[in-house]
């Protein structure tokens, strides 16, 4: 085992841990300090410590919990950016849809997309099956399926409840899907196995200065309140919809580098629309792109784009938003007949685009911009999920640069190798067999059903065995916290333990998707689960109930919309 580097199996991610890290983060100097555990921090932090710099992250609430696991699901080299002309951008999304796959194969799993053409739209008839043809080539040999054209009758065939009227053929084609919170998880947990020193709940206050250079951040515990001075080389602010505003706090610059954009996203039970594929369309009122996702017994719709000035920390998915994508796929699925009541959930995410004067939201380019001021201060703002390790990478290159020059740091390893190194429980030969033989081990041996047995191989991959030792050891560790869903009692200790879940709103929203696919959205379960989590992590009754409080503001948030009066 290299040095630094610990088997999946001796990861401790626990509140112990946590503040075994952050008494660390007190007391040494770092190489490199990242602030937010958005997808691209914790991409940074797992770059910088397998580079052999000494690595320190800090996230002021839960790992993933802005825009990270809020996404739309997608890992996808993004057709429509063709048409802007982004080719760059669309053949390093399409290669690294591939590495993803290889890093985490549980995770990031190849789906069929199919993209109606309709007749009366000679652009479409024409630019699309070009626009495939070329999105087959940018991928080169990392593509994972090639794309076919369907006749209006194979397609209606494949998707009756589309639309009968005017469809002149579909194009048949396919990308990627992954749960952007098991991604984000996997990436730090990988981060801290190979020697980085990570805490959620901690918030950067202030900056250090010396000599016109920033040499660290004062730090926050939001449970303790107790403050803590980090001191590193290079300060990075990969915080996403709040990299403007880290900004103003701790090194007061006031210029715009950020617009904010909200995507709210639907769901929907299967048997209220019935999908076999993946869906792409253009919404009816604007001709964006719009998509349905077939996720677990659920759909997944969405999404909208539509600029965001209010609060990020309480993001509401309102009726406007709603409607804008009941209207589209009430068209397109006429016999579905969407109505607020068939919406199990929303959730809402915030796009950090790079601020462009006058331009409107669909023209601006899903490019990301690394940037150092003052000395020693990096931000990172824009890029996409898919695109995140080598965002990661560059950030990284730049860091290292600086760090070779200005500090003499001298590293283990010069050139990234994030591409090569599996993601946290990914560490299987060919997932194919590995899954053939666990869900035949969790059936036979451990008597589950096929529901649960793909649920916790497809989170947990390789950790399968740690968290199996967790539900053994849990009294009723087995049992379904709610009968539809295959979410086990046992799991509990397990995120607290191996996850730093900290928060009721960790366990319901991010650890499992009890919040998203429930309809009462855990409203029957959460004492319990709270209950439990007191137990475990030593809340005050106070805390146990302020916890509570903060889970049922996220409830209201999300079902806001059927409050509002129409507008």
């Amino acid at each position: 085992m290299e040095e630094g580097r610990r088997e999946a199996s001796e990861l401790r991610f626990s509140a112990d841990a946590r503040q075994y890290y952050i008494e660390r983060m007190g007391n040494e100097a770092f190489d490199v300090l990242v602030i937010g555990g958005g997808i691209t921090g914790v991409g940074i932090a797992r770059d910088a410590a397998l580079r052999g710099l000494k690595t320190a992250l800090i996230e002021k609430d839960d790992f993933g919990a802005g825009t990270s696991s809020n996404s739309s699901k997608l890992v996808h080299g993004g057709f429509r950016y063709l048409k802007q002309g982004q080719f760059g951008l669309v053949r390093e999304a399409l290669v690294e849809r591939k590495t993803l796959m290889d890093l985490a194969p549980h995770l990031v799993h190849p789906m069929t997309c199919i993209l109606p053409v309709h007749r009366g739209s000679r652009a479409d008839a024409l630019l699309i099956p070009i626009g495939m043809w070329l999105y087959d080539t940018l991928a080169f040999g990392r593509k994972i399926g090639r794309h076919r054209m369907l006749s209006g009758e194979v397609f209606h065939k494949t998707e009756p409840g589309y639309r009968q009227e005017g469809v002149r053929k579909a194009v048949q084609y396919y990308d990627c899907w992954a749960d952007d919170f098991r991604l984000v998880m996997a990436t730090v947990q990988s981060a801290a196995q190979h020697g980085a020193v990570t805490a959620n709940y901690v918030e950067a206050v202030d900056a250090i200065m010396e000599n016109g250079r920033v040499a660290g951040v004062l730090a926050r515990d939001c449970f303790s309140g107790k403050e803590i001075p980090i001191r590193s080389c290079v300060v990075v602010n990969a915080t996403g919809p709040w990299s403007d505003s880290v900004r103003r706090s701790l090194v007061q610059q006031q210029d715009r580098r950020v617009r904010l954009t909200k995507g709210v996203h639907l769901i929907v039970a299967i048997q209220d629309l019935p999908l076999q594929n993946a869906l792409m369309q253009f919404a009816v009122q604007d001709r964006r792109p719009i998509f349905a996702i077939p996720w677990e017994n659920s759909v997944l719709l969405g999404t909208t784009d539509t600029d965001y000035e209010a609060d990020l920390n309480q993001i509401p998915s309102d009726r406007d938003d709603v409607d804008y994508i009941l209207e589209s796929f009430n068209y397109y699925f006429p016999q579905a007949r969407l109505t607020y009541d068939h919406v199990v959930s929303t959730f809402a995410g915030l796009r950090p685009l790079i601020f462009e004067e006058g331009k409107p939201v669909s023209k601006i380019s899903r490019e990301y911009q690394i940037f150092e001021g003052p000395d020693s201060f990096f931000s990172i703002i824009g890029g996409k999920l898919t695109t995140y390790r080598t965002m990661a990478k560059r950030m990284v290159d730049r860091l290292v640069e600086r760090l070779t020059v200005s500090h003499g740091v001298t590293l283990v390893k010069s050139r990234c190798v994030t591409d090569r190194v599996p993601l946290f429980g990914g560490e299987m030969e060919g997932y194919e067999q590995f899954r053939k033989k666990w869900v035949s081990r969790l059936i036979d041996e451990f008597h589950l059903d096929r529901q649960i047995a793909l649920h916790l191989i497809e989170t947990y991959g390789t950790c399968i065995r740690t968290v199996l030792g967790a539900i053994e050891e849990t009294s009723g560790g087995t049992e379904r916290i709610l009968p539809d869903l295959p979410y086990l009692w046992g799991e509990l200790p397990y995120v607290m333990d191996h996850e730093m879940a900290q928060t009721l709103d960790d366990f319901l929203m991010r650890r499992t998707h009890i919040h998203l696919f429930d309809r009462r959205h855990g409203m029957d379960v959460y004492q319990e689960v709270a209950d439990r989590m007191q137990k475990h992590l030593g809340w005050s009754d106070r805390g146990e109930d302020a916890q509570i409080n903060r889970y049922k503001l996220g409830v209201r948030l999300a079902q806001r919309f059927r409050e509002e009066s129409p507008t």
